[in-house]
């Protein structure tokens, strides 16, 4: 049988998810009291909201980390960046207002904004074609989510909220559109692959 190639999961990438898990926790406190035995609409829609933005920054997140880590300080750096604003965004909404979202909208920009530096770095330093069109399309997705999401964090107004909301909407499925790149290349850093004879 031919060699399976597999990649270790690092120490950090396995808190990292824990971090999301433990997001995922958070968020579902936004349910867990009931109004007359029901779950209000705007409840459930402010809940469903901050858990797409979660999941899609994961969903990111899970790309670069399979495609282009390495053990760099780099990238280690933007691992604990990250896990410090996710666990600041874990705790950043109390309840199901949407006026009370302005923390989460501007960390989430944040958040955006640092995974957009990650791919930048990867357009800059690549020579592969194939990674220079995932990494671009990631930074056109990650940009337009940071401005978008920064609108809203900072505009006290229905206009700003809704903008962000229709951004969250559309950047979660914009990366479904990025298939004609990502399944032309499968990186697996040297380093990492594990040769194993059947």
């Amino acid at each position: 049988m031919p060699n399976i190639l597999t990649k270790r999961v690092s120490m950090i990438e396995l808190f990292y998810d824990l971090v999301f898990t433990y997001m995922i926790s958070q968020a579902t406190s936004l349910i867990h009291h009931l109004q007359h035995g029901t779950i209000s609409p705007v409840s459930f829609l402010i809940f469903a909201v901050i858990v797409i933005v979660f999941i899609n920054s994961w969903m990111v997140q899970s790309v670069f980390t399979n495609r282009y880590r390495s053990s760099s300080w780099t990238d280690i750096t933007f691992y604990f960046i990250d896990m410090m604003i996710l666990l600041y965004m874990s705790n950043s909404f109390s309840n199901t207002s949407s006026k009370d979202l302005t923390t989460f909208f501007l960390a989430a920009s944040l958040l955006s904004f640092t995974l957009f530096l990650q791919y930048l770095i990867v357009f800059f330093k690549s020579s592969n074609s194939n990674d220079k069109n995932i990494s671009k399309a990631f930074c056109s997705i990650l940009i337009f989510r940071t401005l978008a999401l920064l609108v809203g964090g900072l505009s006290n107004t229905s206009l700003g909220r809704l903008v962000a909301f229709l951004e969250i909407i559309i950047s979660w499925i914009l990366p479904s559109f990025t298939g004609k790149y990502t399944k032309k290349h499968s990186k697996l850093n040297s380093e990492l692959v594990i040769r194993r004879d059947n």
